[in-house]
């Protein structure tokens, strides 16, 4: 039987599918991730959150942020039990204190000791940008953390809106591919974002620049005023900017869909625009925001397998429809394989040197 032309089908296979999704998760480690709003997090005392599976303890010390793996090198406890004093992570269990490197600088019941014992936290990288925090499990980001422009931007005078974070039971990559895909629209979201009885796809383009994969829409002439654009920062972020440039007129989604777990993915979102603000603030972003995520949520979570095929012959593509997706999974896919690549090196470098000595 003649392959359909309006169907793209990879003919790459991949035996071990498996390994191959498991490579595209081990592979967000090596990038950054919110984990919290700014506003969530304290100044006296550690808070819990999960990455990757790994658990930490966030706090602020001297008015950085700083993250740890939730234990302490003591006696194992969760630091996040614990407060903050004279600006360093105390333990609640035995009151052993950390600074802002991880390094245990006092312990109460022996204090001549703290200097003299190797104790330390595992520490990651951490920071705090766009009212959230931001947090990188391995020494070498891979990419910087993702452009948000707008939400700096004094000129256009944005108001942002913190939607309350959420966890679906979903992989993230399906939750990026859901928030960028262009013909749900009008079926799901019918009298929303899109209509039933319009549920064609508009002309648009996808394009590689820099760490980001770009959709430009082309707008029908009668729209010319009107400009959507979509951004995947590699390799979950979404941002979408819809302008009216003529009434300069702007409205922002910042979307990041953090991997709690490899199949539990914690959404934050800042929605922002530069018009109507009071309003839309107290009646509009927080209801229309949910309304959307609550009709995609049960249509996420059911996709099977759970986490983005790695083999694309596992699912059809069609033309002209799929392409931004298709980029997306393709960029993704390259992604896993060299980060796994590299860390597979470095575990043979590291057995190479135990093995020398040098």
């Amino acid at each position: 039987m003649a392959a359909n032309p309006d169907t793209i089908v990879s003919t790459r296979t991949n035996e071990l599918n498996v390994e191959g999704e498991a490579a595209i998760y081990r592979s967000f480690r090596h990038f950054w991730h919110p984990v919290m709003y700014s506003h969530e997090l304290g100044d006296t005392a550690p808070r819990r959150t999960m990455l990757c599976g790994e658990q930490l303890a966030v706090v602020r010390l001297k008015g950085e942020v700083a993250a740890f793996a939730d234990i302490c090198a003591h006696r194992g406890t969760m630091l996040s039990l614990g407060t903050v004093e004279n600006d360093e992570l105390r333990c609640a269990y035995h009151g052993w204190q950390y600074n802002a490197q991880g390094h245990c600088t006092f312990i109460p019941q022996k204090p001549e000791l703290a200097g003299a014992l190797n104790a330390r936290l595992t520490r990651y990288h951490a920071e705090e940008r766009f009212g959230m925090i931001w947090v990188c499990l391995e020494d070498e980001p891979r990419f910087p953390i993702p452009e948000f422009p707008q939400y700096d931007d004094g000129e256009l005078d944005f108001e942002h809106v913190f939607i309350p974070s959420t966890d679906w039971d979903c992989a993230p990559p399906r939750r990026t591919e859901n928030y960028t895909d262009l013909s749900h629209f009008g079926t799901l979201h019918d009298g929303i974002l899109g209509s039933r009885d319009q549920p064609g796809v508009p002309a648009h383009s996808a394009r590689r620049e820099n760490n980001a994969l770009v959709m430009q829409l082309n707008e029908d002439q009668d729209r010319a005023d009107l400009k959507r654009l979509w951004k995947i920062y590699m390799p979950l972020t979404v941002l979408l900017h819809v302008a009216n440039w003529r009434h300069d007129v702007h409205y922002v989604l910042f979307f990041h869909p953090t991997p709690v777990g490899p199949r539990v993915t914690r959404n934050f979102t800042v929605a922002s625009r530069n018009f109507d603000k009071e309003q839309w603030v107290a009646e509009e972003a927080l209801g229309f925001v949910d309304v959307v995520y609550e009709q995609d949520r049960p249509v996420v979570e059911s996709q099977r397998p759970e986490e983005l095929p790695e083999d694309l012959s596992k699912e059809l593509h069609v033309k002209n429809v799929d392409t931004y997706s298709l980029n997306y999974r393709k960029w993704l896919v390259e992604l896993a394989h060299e980060l796994d690549a590299r860390a597979s090196k470095t575990a043979v470098d590291a057995t190479k040197c135990d093995e020398t000595g040098r």
